[in-house]
């Protein structure tokens, strides 16, 4: 008879030599984008009860008119018991994906030393224990050139973050079966009838100053971004349900957690105004306004039915530079064209910021934060994306939409920052009088969640004087 030692050493082994399987196997797979999906609690998406599925779909973002291209729609189930050691919540995509290698080809041919860009992931967590549907959704950045190494992260999703509602009967528990057959799942798809996004590059004002009237001193306004940080462009995401159906629809509004590219940019640009005097800095990008629509489908893309669930997507894919990463962009007299002001008013409010005496200057950042609060500095210069979508779409965005903004920023190790600000020289060359200047900012009449407060942001920070 076998000894209880022996049995037990050759158990040891067999343990052993499996655990060291796993690692050969694990260390010798070729470099992929691994994405582990945990809750706001960091528990595994696919633990989160005792019968769980969870539905993926992962949009890469791409400087075309495109804008999103779907790389990866699929599921996860914990594994059998016999893998106790995967929890089954990450998701893999190979390098060599045709899907994946199509968008990096669309970014190496503008950005051939690479950009920082970004990943838009939509989750549905399907509780069969509890009978309930949760969503979810986040932003996974990587650099293009650096992609060639593998990307493996672990991403937080709060999944109680949105309404949860009641799990379709229709939606089956069973094992995960390839698109085209009868499995149920769910899709988010941009309905480009209520979307807008331009052909090419178009000229986005990012600070506008109205120095109102003619008892007035001389007003100093500037924009900097320096090459010694990161600068991101924000990505503002709003949901709601059948909001393509309201004229005034009730929007669940995030931004500054996220954004869609990062690169280390050159930006300087000011306006001198006199009295009664009005001027602009802009920059040429590409923005978009994507409306979205989420179904429920039956085997395949081409058999879904809306579930009323709707979001906007507010951002830049691509901005014009020269040299060596200096954006393209100016400063002109005057203001933006009527058509675009006339949304910037109708989507903000104008808010006190402070009063300036000659020779005082704040910052854009003590601005915003005196007339919004400080989470809506973090929030950086704001871009009014949506005015320009209801603008220049002709007549495809609603005008609800001119609210909406999404921000730029840069960040160092420790803070958010954004850089530029505005100055009273008074009385100055014969222009002008000595007088305090009483400094106004146009905030967005949406309240935005930005990190952990509640805010009213800048659009496109529009400042009056007077």
């Amino acid at each position: 008879m076998v000894s209880k030692r022996i049995i037990g050493a050759l158990f040891v082994v067999f343990l052993l030599s499996g655990i060291m399987g796993i690692y050969l196997a694990n260390a010798l797979q070729p470099p992929a984008i691994q994405i582990a999906l945990v809750d706001e609690k960091g528990r595994p998406l696919t633990e989160i009860s005792k019968n769980v599925g969870v539905q993926v779909q992962i949009d890469a973002l791409v400087p075309t008119r495109e804008v999103y291209r779907t790389i990866f729609l699929g599921s996860l189930e914990k594994p059998s018991r016999l893998k106790f050691w995967d929890s089954g919540n990450t998701v893999k995509i190979s390098l060599s994906d045709e899907k994946l290698q199509s968008v990096l080809y669309e970014w190496k041919r503008i950005y051939p030393k690479g950009i920082g860009s970004s990943l838009m992931i939509s989750v549905w967590v399907l509780d069969h224990e509890n009978g309930k549907l949760y969503r979810g959704f986040a932003v996974v950045n990587y650099n293009t050139a650096e992609v060639s190494k593998g990307i493996k992260k672990t991403v937080k999703i709060n999944i109680h973050k949105l309404p949860s509602s009641p799990l379709e009967a229709a939606t089956k528990s069973d094992e995960v079966a390839p698109l085209g057959s009868n499995r149920q799942f769910y899709y988010w798809k941009t309905d480009w009838s209520l979307s807008w996004r331009p052909d090419n590059y178009i000229e986005v004002p990012v600070l506008i100053v109205d120095n109102k009237y003619s008892s007035s001193g001389v007003i100093n306004a500037w924009v900097d971004v320096i090459k010694e940080y990161y600068t991101r462009l924000g990505l503002t995401v709003a949901y709601g349900y059948e909001i393509s159906e309201k004229s005034t629809p009730r929007l669940d509004i995030y931004g500054n957690d996220f954004y869609t590219m990062e690169d280390k940019y050159y930006f300087s640009r000011s306006i001198l105004l006199a009295p009664n005097e009005k001027g602009y800095i802009y920059i040429y990008a590409k923005p978009y306004h994507l409306h979205q629509k989420e179904y429920y489908c039956t085997g395949s893309l081409s058999n879904c039915v809306p579930t009323g669930e709707e979001r906007i997507q507010e951002g830049i894919n691509d901005v014009e530079t020269s040299g060596e990463n200096d954006i393209v962009g100016g400063s002109r007299n005057g203001l933006p064209d009527s058509g675009i002001m006339n949304w910037i008013y109708s989507g903000t409010d104008m808010k006190y910021a402070t009063a300036l005496g000659v020779g005082d200057s704040k910052s854009l950042a003590q601005l915003i934060s005196d007339a919004s609060g400080a989470c809506s500095a973090d929030f950086g210069i704001g871009i009014p994306i949506g005015a320009l979508a209801v603008a220049l779409s002709g007549g495809t965005v609603p005008p609800w939409a001119a609210g909406l903004s999404a921000g730029i920023y840069y960040t160092s190790s420790s803070s958010l920052n954004i850089y530029g600000g505005i100055q009273n020289y008074g009385e100055w060359n014969g222009v002008g009088q000595d007088v305090s200047e009483y400094i106004y900012l146009g905030a967005s009449t949406y309240t935005y969640h930005v990190g952990t407060c509640d805010t009213k942001v800048p659009i496109g920070i529009y400042i009056e004087s007077d």
